[in-house]
């Protein structure tokens, strides 16, 4: 077992789903509906991201396979599209900027109401919010580097933890922004920003590294893990 790639994909798709950075943006398509029904909408939010994550990481090889994509390839690529995000995150900007959209109609349980709410936000909050080119591009990546049964299970757990630790600020959402503020929010943004950059230069290094075997030191290099 690579503890050091588990670890490292924890802390990778924890700061490029960035909750906390993109819970201004939930609370705004939330902000009419009545606690209950955001936090409701918060725990199916949750199993949506996990339920798209896990698709990603087990289909995201076939769907290169079928396109004739190399992974060095997509290494590159992909890390091209995670050093914008965190460019963007580096620079205080969000992933996708919202103008807030209207209630979903307060009728039923409170569980048929937050799903009425989550088919009006799963697009664009989900996706791409959460789950965008950057997001996917990260799970493939690491699907890719599990090998083994156990490191394939090792990784659906990450994304199951990290899904979790997205519901959990969600549903606390309003708290949490109450008490860091925008200014605790942009701090946030900007680190994870910076973790996000040092990933996607990772990512390139080790597409470099595979194409030009050899050619750099294997000690910065994981592209045989």
């Amino acid at each position: 077992m690579e503890w050091s790639i588990v670890v490292n994909a924890f802390i990778g798709m924890l700061a490029i789903l960035n909750p906390i950075g993109n819970m201004p943006i939930f609370l705004e398509h939330v902000e009419n509906e009545t606690p209950k029904v955001q936090r409701a909408v918060a725990l199916l939010m949750t199993l949506s991201i996990f339920i798209l994550l896990a698709t990603f990481f087990v289909c995201g090889n076939g769907i290169l396979t079928v396109f004739g994509i190399t992974i060095p390839a997509f290494r590159l690529a992909g890390g091209i599209i995670i050093l914008t995000v965190g460019l963007r995150m580096l620079q205080g900007k969000s992933k996708f900027e919202s103008h807030g959209i209207e209630t979903a109609a307060a009728s039923g349980s409170t569980f048929d109401q937050a799903r009425n709410r989550l088919s009006h936000i799963l697009v664009p909050v989900a996706m791409p919010l959460f789950i965008g080119p950057g997001s996917i591009t990260t799970v493939v990546l690491y699907a890719e580097k599990s090998t083994s049964f156990a490191m394939a299970a090792m990784m659906l757990l990450v994304l199951l933890v990290c899904s979790i630790t997205v519901g959990v600020v969600l549903v606390s959402s309003r708290y949490i922004f109450n008490k860091i503020g925008p200014n605790g929010t942009q701090i946030v943004i900007r680190f994870m920003g910076m973790i996000l950059c040092a990933i996607a230069m990772q990512f390139m290094i080790d597409g470099v590294s595979q194409l030009l075997p050899g050619v750099l030191d294997s000690t910065f290099t994981h592209a045989g893990d």
